[in-house]
């Protein structure tokens, strides 16, 4: 995650995501808290998955560990501007192959 706000928003998603990729197998994210370091100038994550599969099919489906990740200040906004932008997107029911005609 760190260093990924340098690029445009939609160039990790160019670079890592595929037409044939599907959510079927992807981790979504069921749990989270947050810490931070005024002094050290960062957040810290710990975030808990599940396999997307685990609802069609538990025994064919992943087990992910949990992930802690420190994020830095600047990165983090950028994050939480990324992800403002897409919540106001979901809630007006603009879908994500329009996007690139408002961004």
């Amino acid at each position: 995650m760190i260093g990924l706000y340098k690029y445009p928003a939609n160039f990790y998603r160019a670079q890592n995501m595929k037409s044939q990729d599907e959510i079927i197998g992807m981790r979504q994210l069921t749990n989270f808290q947050a810490d931070h370091s005024a002094f050290g100038g960062f957040v810290l994550l710990h975030s808990s998955f599940v396999d997307t599969m685990s609802y069609v099919c538990a025994d064919k489906a992943t087990a992910f560990a949990d992930q802690d990740v420190m994020i830095r200040l600047d990165v983090a906004k950028a994050l939480i501007r990324e992800l403002q932008k897409r919540v106001d997107y979901i809630e007006a029911g603009i879908e994500n192959n329009a996007v690139h005609l408002v961004d």
